[in-house]
Order: C-alpha cells, then sequence, then structure tokens
C-alpha cells in the first residue's frame, strides 16, 4: 500500500512538471517576446527540474508531496494570483543588468508553498512567472520560470519538519550566512560591466540592502517567534527560497546569455533577491497572519 501510494505521488508529481513544460512551449510558441531557442535554456530548465525532482524522490515518503483535488485548486488560484500581479508591478524595474522588476507579488508562490506544499508553491511560482511574462511581452526565460517555482517549492519543506521550531536555528545560521557571502561578493567587486553594452555599473547600494535585509530578517525571526512559529518560520524559509530560486536563474544566465560570475551574481542575483526578500518578509507574514484569522472565524462558524 505505502509503494503503491509513493508511485501513484511520483507519477503526480511528473505530471505536474509536464503540465510545466508544456506551457513553457506554448507561451514560447505564442508569445510575441522573447522564445526559448538553443540547447542552453532547454539543459538549464532539464537541470531544475531533475534536480526538483531529485528533491521529491529524497523526501518521498512524507505527506508533504501528497496532491489532491484540494492542491491542484490551490495550484490554479496561486498561478493566476501570481501571473497577474506580476503583469501589474512588472512596469517598476530595478536597477540590474537584466528585466528585473519590483515585485511585491513575491509573497504569493512563498505563502502557497508554506502553507500547501512544495508541489503548490513551485506550480504557483514557475507557471505565474510563464503567465506575467507573457502577460507583459516579454517572452519566455525558462531558468527564471524554473528559479521562481523553486521560491514556492522551497518554503513548503517546512512540512518536512514535525516540529517546525526546530528548524528555525539552523534557518537562522544557513540564512545568514548565505546573506553574508552575499554581502561580500557585492563589497569586493561592486562594479561589473553590463552585459549588453558593455558599460561599467556600480551596485555597491545592494551590498547595503542585503545588510538591512539580514538584520531584519534575523531580527525578525525572534520577534515574530513571539507571536508564532509560523511567522517566524515563513520569514526563513521564504528568504531561503528566494536566495535559492534567483541564485539558480542568474547563475544559468553564465550558460544561457555568457554573463560572467560576477555580472551574474552582482549585477543580477543583488538587484533580485535583496528586493524579493525585502517584501516577502514584509508582506508574507501579513498575507499568513490574515489567512489564519480568516481560518479561524470560518473554523469557529
Amino acid at each position: 500500500m505505502a509503494e503503491k501510494l509513493k508511485t501513484n505521488r511520483a507519477l503526480t508529481w511528473l505530471l505536474v512538471l509536464v503540465v510545466f513544460v508544456v506551457l513553457l512551449a506554448l507561451a514560447s510558441l505564442l508569445t510575441s517576446g522573447d522564445k526559448i531557442r538553443g540547447i542552453a535554456p532547454i539543459g538549464v530548465t532539464a537541470i531544475g527540474l531533475i534536480g526538483v525532482f531529485g528533491v521529491y524522490l529524497a523526501t518521498a515518503k512524507s505527506d508533504a508531496w501528497k496532491v489532491e483535488t484540494r492542491q491542484v485548486v490551490y495550484m490554479a488560484i496561486g498561478a493566476a494570483l501570481y501571473g497577474v500581479f506580476n503583469y501589474i508591478f512588472n512596469v517598476i524595474p530595478m536597477p540590474s543588468v537584466s528585466q528585473v522588476a519590483l515585485r511585491p507579488s513575491i509573497c504569493i508562490p512563498v505563502f502557497f508553498g508554506y502553507v500547501f506544499g512544495p508541489v503548490v508553491g513551485f506550480f504557483t511560482g514557475a507557471v505565474g512567472n510563464i503567465l506575467g511574462d507573457f502577460l507583459t511581452g516579454w517572452g519566455v526565460y525558462p531558468a527564471w520560470d524554473v528559479g521562481n517555482g523553486l521560491m514556492g517549492l522551497v518554503p513548503g519543506l517546512v512540512m518536512l519538519f514535525a516540529d517546525k521550531k526546530r528548524s528555525l536555528n539552523f534557518l537562522t545560521i544557513l540564512v545568514g550566512v548565505l546573506m553574508a557571502i552575499a554581502i561580500v561578493l557585492v563589497f569586493l567587486n561592486p562594479r561589473v560591466p553590463g552585459p549588453w553594452t558593455g558599460e561599467i555599473e556600480d551596485f555597491s547600494f545592494w551590498a547595503w540592502a542585503f545588510i538591512i535585509g539580514a538584520a531584519v530578517v534575523i531580527a525578525g525571526r525572534f520577534v515574530l517567534e513571539r507571536f508564532s512559529v509560523d511567522l517566524a518560520a515563513v520569514n526563513l524559509w521564504g528568504t531561503l527560497g528566494i536566495i535559492i530560486g534567483i541564485g539558480f536563474a542568474s547563475l544559468a544566465d553564465i550558460w544561457v546569455n555568457g554573463y560572467s560570475f560576477a555580472t551574474a551574481i552582482i549585477g543580477e542575483f543583488a538587484p533580485a533577491a535583496g528586493p524579493n526578500i525585502l517584501n516577502s518578509m514584509i508582506l508574507t507574514p501579513i498575507l499568513l497572519a490574515a489567512y489564519d484569522a480568516i481560518r479561524g472565524r470560518v473554523g469557529r462558524g
């Protein structure tokens, strides 16, 4: 019985990934913007999806990967919300070497992943990003679609822990170390050439943004924990998801677009991850608190 359940979940997860690939192909076919060209975007997408499925295989016994009718409904709602809000906010660019926009909407995949599981979070982030870029007319960027999926999937991994509180200390250290690395890299080499113009641009501002973000995330963990473990945990898991997701997409551009390591990290990762972390740590706890309040009222009713 357990083996059959595991097989069914594996097939369901594979189906979700296949649906993502089909939607990616359709968006590329129908868009008036950038399309999928060459082996690099396909290879990056394959690496990302293999990694995602590998995480599932390593933890397949957990109910975190359960997908039933309810989860399918949440996937559709989450992806639609994320796509529409991305379309609205894509008009607000952030200074970077590529098309990086201000995205308060990042709280949506983080929230959906944390509350409804990694499969829902991945679909919300990945398909929502496809939809948002398609509606904007930008086109299709597979590495960034997978990266947005990871930003939803990683917070859902909290369901692998029976006690969410036990993960907080390790997460606090891990997030602090990763953000410290980003800060050091930006400070060491704040000026990088734009990949298309060759013009030298200064991104030292983002080191200070990461310092503020790291301080707020870590301090927020201890402040929010007094009110709710979930509020503290969603901040840390969300930040980790953003670092991993944006990190994957930015590093992929070394292969896809020929960026140098410095351009990918300082000119793209920092401007994309910094605002996303700040938006997520402000908005996601508010969204989660509102959801818990509504669920509590409905339950009491």
